[in-house]
């Protein structure tokens, strides 16, 4: 991985969670673009590009603010002044916390850098104690090179594509942004602050994590033999159900599900089919559509989807079932007739 930074600058907001004081001390320059620099970058770029809570995102259309304003105008014009003004826009958020008791402040990294050739501009919240050491002298934040860097988790980020922002007829979205809420949803106040939309809800992602799950080539049971659809559905139901928090995590289920060298199994193969799906979400009521409900008597065997058990297609009653399909009917007709011809 090839990055080369165009600019970085730090400020700190200073919030205590429970408090709505808070202030902005600015850093007057840029930070020096140094070795400890590129290699802060390149654990930033990593630590968003793997951090599971990624959210992908776009701008609000016919909305703007000082934040996408001051943004504009420097992709416009990648300019010193213009760089540092757009992370001057950090007066509006500091305007949205103060509203917010249990938010809490912490050191905003600002850069513009490019990695292999694609451009990106990134707005990173880390703590005090996020693994680096950013110290102020005089008006200037720098990074104390002394300091081991171990980005652990980054507060909230956001991430623009720029190659995808900027493509005419590219429909993608060109926004990362990630937090480490418990819930796993991004603070309102910061998206408001970079005016994003479109993120996925968790009820979508649930859907379409379940139709993957109902497509994706079958795992191997231990001695290498494809598990059955239904058995693996609710393999899969069962393993999400008792985590913490009832949260899918796709990578977490490609490596118990199809081994440690596969874990991105599921994701390969939501992007081989277009399917775009957070990496991690808490699945929605519709996650109990993934088990299939097993019953049998003597000669006779139902599967039958959660979803589909209703008055509409199975309606169970006290001593009866009642399926309401042409299409079975038909079948289960054409087969038996079939089979008295043959005993004529």
């Amino acid at each position: 991985m090839s990055i080369r930074i165009n600019r970085i600058i730090a400020h700190y907001l200073d919030k205590k969670e429970r408090s709505t004081d808070v202030k902005i001390d600015y850093s007057s320059e840029k930070l020096t673009i140094d070795e400890f620099a590129q290699q802060l970058i390149t654990e930033l770029h990593t630590s968003i590009s793997t951090n599971s809570s990624i959210k992908n995102a776009a701008f609000k259309e016919d909305e703007t603010n000082s934040f996408t304003t001051s943004l504009t105008g420097y992709l416009e014009n990648s300019t010193d002044p213009n760089f540092i003004n757009f992370s001057k826009s950090l007066e509006l958020l500091k305007e949205k916390v103060e509203k917010e008791s249990l938010a809490k402040g912490g050191y905003y990294l600002f850069s513009d850098y490019t990695v292999d050739g694609n451009r990106y501009i990134s707005v990173v919240l880390l703590r005090k104690k996020s693994g680096i050491n950013i110290i102020k002298t005089g008006d200037v934040y720098k990074l104390d090179s002394s300091e081991n860097i171990n980005i652990d988790k980054i507060a909230m980020a956001a991430r623009l594509n720029y190659n995808i922002f900027n493509a005419n007829g590219d429909d993608r979205k060109y926004l990362a942004v990630i937090t480490t809420q418990s819930d796993g949803e991004v603070s309102e106040y910061f998206k408001e602050w970079i005016l994003a939309a479109g993120m996925i809800k968790n009820s979508v992602n649930t859907e379409r994590l379940m139709r993957l799950i109902k497509t994706i080539d079958l795992p191997l049971d231990e001695e290498g033999n494809e598990i059955s659809r239904n058995e693996f559905q609710r393999q899969v139901y069962d393993h999400v159900r008792s985590s913490a928090g009832k949260r899918a995590n796709i990578y977490d289920l490609g490596e118990h599900f199809y081994g440690k060298e596969a874990k991105t199994a599921i994701k390969d193969f939501a992007d081989a089919n277009g399917i775009t799906i957070d990496p991690e979400f808490k699945v929605g009521s519709k996650w109990k559509n993934l088990i299939t409900i097993r019953a049998s008597v003597p000669g006779i065997v139902l599967n039958v989807d959660f979803d589909k058990i209703n008055e509409n297609d199975v309606d169970v009653q006290n001593d009866h079932i009642i399926i309401r399909s042409e299409v079975l009917a038909q079948k289960i007709k054409k087969d038996y007739d079939t089979a008295l011809l043959l005993d004529e």
